[in-house]
């Protein structure tokens, strides 16, 4: 990781300062390809949008087959959570839905049914919103969360 770091460093840059911007990590091929990079590297980079070393590494182990359920489920809540008001709420899940599916042509009313469904199955609350822990109680019964919430730089 540390290569793959010094290498999209600036040339004449002290590596040990060295911060890389998001442009510079959201160009790895294994982020130009997800659809969820900004956010990605949104949640993993430091509070002035750079990334330092160790927010390098904390991305990459995060992201890592290694990473247990727990921390996965923490920065994937994260990364949803586009608007950033602590839920995963209908805007979310239509926005996941037009990145997923990489097209703005999806009727509403399947949009409307599908943010329906997800609410009905995850909203224990019903409160039309997922909160943390219904987004962890979801996904801890979907088999291939750990496996889909993986990039191996």
């Amino acid at each position: 990781m540390h290569e793959l770091f010094l290498n999209l460093c600036p040339i004449g840059i002290n590596p040990r300062h060295a911060k890389l911007s998001t442009k510079q990590v959201c160009s790895l091929p294994a982020l130009q390809v997800n659809p969820f990079r900004d956010r990605i590297c949104k949640v993993f980079s430091g509070d002035d949008g750079t990334f330092s070393f160790e927010h390098f590494l904390e991305m990459a182990s995060v992201l890592s087959d290694q990473a247990p359920f727990k921390i996965k489920i923490k920065y994937a809540f994260r990364v949803y959570d586009f608007n950033e008001n602590d839920y995963i709420d209908e805007e979310d899940i239509k926005t996941i839905v037009h990145r997923l599916t990489h097209s703005e042509d999806i009727e509403e009313n399947d949009i409307i049914q599908l943010i329906d469904h997800v609410l009905d199955e995850a909203d224990l609350d019903n409160d039309s919103m997922l909160s943390f822990e219904d987004f962890e109680n979801a996904m801890s019964k979907t088999p291939d969360f750990l496996n889909s919430f993986r990039i191996n730089f």
